[in-house]
């Protein structure tokens, strides 16, 4: 009888314990579940109002600072992200991504710690390579835009068929193409349509089911074409107003943006009118050779150099380094292994000869189109940044055209805040996800 007591007390001890266990274990992966933004939650100290704040859904400030709440549209729908800043509402110390419906393998990496954990402990506000703070920056563009189809409004068209394309393929694989007809100085066609690599293009796969927007309305090929007779009716591009998606409300049935459109079109018209977007354009090039310099070293050490020669009015030499205070070339640099980029791509010294020899070869830089990272397509085997080479490049032959160096500069990265990298092919995913960091900053600024 002794021993079944003794026996019935240690089964008991052995089923209380392995009870508390239980909850234990339970308490701990619960608390594992809900780190991070949980963790921010049962520290708050107080709810800010975000009743009229844009794209703010909840900001709270917590023992450790402030966590946000952001809503930003992406390329494939609405992201949403904590981002949470420390108690001076300057320093970002996390970002999460919780809603994203971008591509996968692209725009979907900006959910992922390679691109989140840039953010930790960096100052705000943060941009991307090439984007501008300025709020003005965007009301300017729109307005050079403006100014530019004002020009075309009432010009004459010259008889022709006209083309412009992106120049690149955007995150999903498309570039865009607009063709424009021009008969007894009158549009009479208009074609818009996406290519891809493979030859693909955009107007067939919506009609197949290989691209849909949605289930019931019309398909890309529709709006296109809806898009296309609208212009041929109205003689102009005038009548296209947009909102801030780039969206427009002057063609029934059209839902997509068509931004892209209308930048094409443009282009178009301004061939077909005569007018050219590069005051260098056609202009006569003095005999000498000409230099510009960045005049100041990067953050690498590096100040760079463009030197152009012109004979019997021609480009006949050009020539892009980079050098550092000692006096080294970036260019050999590259050619001994001192300056590398990648193990088995070409040195940065072939590319910038390749970029001379196709500037030599057309006698203008029109042909260097650029995405919004400053690298280029139009150049095979060119895999660096032009954006400084374009610049430079373009001194030197304002110098042999004897034209005035253009007032407007690019603006200088800002003195506060932190430039962070996009992912790679993403830039529109990447962009909403800054601004909507910074939209969550701004927020800050006005309520702490």
């Amino acid at each position: 009888m002794k021993n079944k007591n003794v026996s019935g007390v240690i089964a008991l001890v052995i089923v209380t314990a392995l009870s508390f266990g239980v909850i234990a274990g339970s308490n701990a992966l619960s608390q594992d579940m809900t780190a991070g933004t949980a963790a921010a939650q049962t520290s708050v100290l107080e709810e800010l109002d975000v009743s009229g704040a844009e794209n703010i859904e909840r900001a709270v400030k917590t023992e450790d600072g402030y966590l946000v709440t952001v809503r930003e549209k992406g390329y494939a729908g609405d992201i949403v992200m904590e981002v949470a800043f420390d108690q001076s509402a300057a320093t970002i110390t996390s970002v999460q991504v919780t809603q994203q419906n971008e591509t996968e393998s692209l725009g979907a990496k900006i959910a992922e710690p390679e691109f989140l954990d840039q953010f930790q402990g960096v100052a705000a506000p943060v941009y991307l390579p090439g984007m501008s703070l300025d709020e003005t920056a965007a009301d300017d563009e729109a307005a050079a835009q403006q100014e530019a189809l004002d020009a075309l409004e009432g010009a004459a068209l010259a008889d022709g068929t006209y083309t412009a394309t992106t120049g690149e393929y955007d995150g999903s694989g498309f570039m865009d193409e607009v063709s424009i007809t021009v008969e007894n100085g009158a549009i009479t066609a208009v074609s818009w349509d996406a290519l891809m690599e493979d030859g693909s293009q955009k107007s067939v796969m919506s009609e197949n089911g290989e691209y849909t927007m949605t289930e019931d309305g019309p398909t890309w090929k529709e709006q296109s074409e809806a898009l296309a007779a609208a212009l041929i009716e109205h003689q102009s591009l005038s009548f296209l107003t947009t909102n801030e998606e780039g969206k427009t409300d002057a063609v029934s049935g059209v839902s997509v943006s068509v931004g892209g459109f209308i930048s094409l079109a443009q282009q178009c018209l301004e061939q077909a009118a005569g007018i050219s977007a590069d005051p260098l354009e056609g202009a006569e090039l003095a005999d000498g050779t000409y230099t510009a310099t960045t005049g100041e070293y990067d953050g690498s050490g590096f100040m760079d150099e463009v030197s152009i020669t012109v004979e019997n009015g021609a480009i006949t030499a050009v020539s892009w380094d980079a050098l550092m205070e000692d006096g080294s070339q970036k260019s050999v640099m590259s050619e001994n292994g001192e300056y590398t980029m990648t193990e088995d791509g070409p040195t940065w010294k072939e590319q910038s000869e390749a970029l001379a020899a196709a500037l030599i070869e057309h006698q203008s830089l029109s042909f260097l189109t650029t995405n919004e990272e400053g690298k280029t397509d139009a150049v095979s085997g060119v895999s660096v940044s032009v954006g400084g080479f374009i610049s430079l490049a373009q001194q030197c032959l304002e110098q042999a055209a004897g034209v005035e160096p253009a007032e407007t500069e690019t603006p200088a990265a800002p003195q506060n805040g932190t430039q962070v990298d996009a992912v790679s092919g993403a830039t529109r995913s990447s962009t909403a996800a800054v601004t909507g960091i910074n939209d969550a900053y701004n927020f800050l600024q006005t309520v702490k």
